[in-house]
């Protein structure tokens, strides 16, 4: 075995370890990819109900498992979430990364920006597929699905380094046919974000902009966006076709 793998081995011993002494407190089902999402996620002075809208879960079932991670020692609230124990929660961090690698869906993909602890908004096609609530999709499908999403210049190999360690490919400013996920970053100076249920995203009518530049490709999502936002486009897509 060579030293650097040997070490490898060793490091990876003791984050597991470190796990173990609250596994062993609070039983087997503690594993599981829940908590691993809250430790992922969660940031100093959260609320719940903050973590709860990052990992796209109910607020009872979060309340639980955070109140769990309080009785053993890894948090306290107070002033928000805080936490106590940082060597457990980093590395249960690189455990949980792990663990989502090996089972990464789609709607885990979507829930990753939200851990990094940094800005970004969705853009582009997936800002129209957020603000139609999933209702509009074009140019990818389970097997090569490109992800679009704005993040500040000076993040983006931060970015980068952030998505390998998941598995996930990624490139900068152009769309790759890259089979699977792959997340397509687009520096940006500055941007304006707002927040769809647990999706940070392009504003409404910066995203309505974009896709009448595109008028050919999303002209139905346009009809959607004008029903269920009463926008007043006067899109009439469905009537057009159907004479």
């Amino acid at each position: 075995m060579s030293d650097s793998l040997g070490q490898s081995v060793i490091v990876i011993a003791i984050k597991y370890l470190t796990c173990y002494r609250y596994i062993d407190s609070m039983g087997l089902d503690f594993v599981n990819r829940h908590v691993a999402k809250i430790l992922l996620a969660v940031e100093d002075g959260d609320s719940i109900n903050k973590v709860s809208e990052k990992i796209d879960s109910s607020y009872s079932y979060t309340y639980e498992w955070v109140n769990r991670l309080e009785e053993i020692g890894v948090f306290e609230r107070d002033d928000g979430i805080q936490a106590l124990d940082d060597e457990f929660v980093d590395s249960f961090k690189d455990v949980a990364q792990t663990v989502l690698k090996r089972d990464l869906d789609l709607d885990d993909a979507y829930l990753l920006p939200n851990y990094a602890g940094m800005e970004y908004r969705y853009s582009k096609t997936d800002a129209v597929f957020i603000w139609t609530k999933g209702g509009y999709q074009i140019g990818r499908d389970q097997n090569v699905y490109p992800v679009f999403i704005d993040v500040y210049e000076k993040d983006v190999e931060e970015w980068r380094e952030f998505f390998q360690g998941f598995g996930i490919k990624t490139s900068v400013g152009e769309r790759p046919e890259a089979e699977g996920i792959h997340f397509v970053l687009y520096p940006q100076e500055e941007m304006e974000v707002d927040r769809v249920e647990s999706a940070s995203v392009a504003p409404l009518t910066e995203t309505v902009e974009w896709a009448e530049k595109y008028r050919a490709n999303f002209q139905p999502a346009l009809e959607m966006l004008d029903e269920m936002y009463d926008l007043g486009l006067g899109v009439e897509y469905r009537e057009r076709n159907v004479m």
